[in-house]
């Protein structure tokens, strides 16, 4: 039974529907957005009205991704109107994929020259996922806890 809670909440799927769940009330539908993609590349943006608005071309977002595997961090590009930097996306346990902090109206040299400050916010959105990870691992050992003093489901 302990297997199962792993494999349900240690997922990275799950952490970047949990984070996602999280950052999704805080989009503001004007300024900056965050946009999550997993390791296969796929999209959860927080606003994915204005992602499409801002990027006509999907692709764009995997290959800022392919600069990130490459080893820039932040990598940024221009898209559409504005900007976007990618980083990695992962805890001390978990690889989730990538982050892209998507800037609307701005300029990559403007963007370029704020990349500490884009660095920090990956930093805290790091933090965040690491938060709700270590929170998944609390319920995890309970719940395995549970199932060892249950008669139903430790099969006595």
């Amino acid at each position: 039974m302990d297997s199962i809670y792993q494999a349900i909440l240690s997922s990275s799927h799950t952490l970047i529907e949990q984070v996602g769940r999280v950052l999704a009330p805080e989009q503001s539908g004007f300024g900056p957005f965050w946009v999550l993609l997993d390791r296969y590349k796929s999209v959860r943006a927080g606003d994915s009205k204005r992602l499409s608005e801002m990027i006509d071309d999907p692709e764009l977002l995997h290959r800022v991704c392919s600069r990130v595997d490459d080893g820039f961090e932040p990598a940024i590009c221009e898209a559409g109107s504005g900007v976007v930097a990618a980083g990695q996306f992962c805890t001390e346990r978990t690889n989730c994929g990538y982050m892209v902090l998507v800037l609307p109206g701005y300029c990559y040299e403007t963007a370029e020259a704020n990349a500490d400050l884009i660095e920090m916010l990956m930093t805290q959105f790091v933090l965040l996922a690491i938060t709700i990870e270590k929170n998944n691992q609390l319920h995890q050992a309970h719940l395995a806890q549970k199932t060892l003093h249950s008669p139903v489901l430790s099969g006595r």
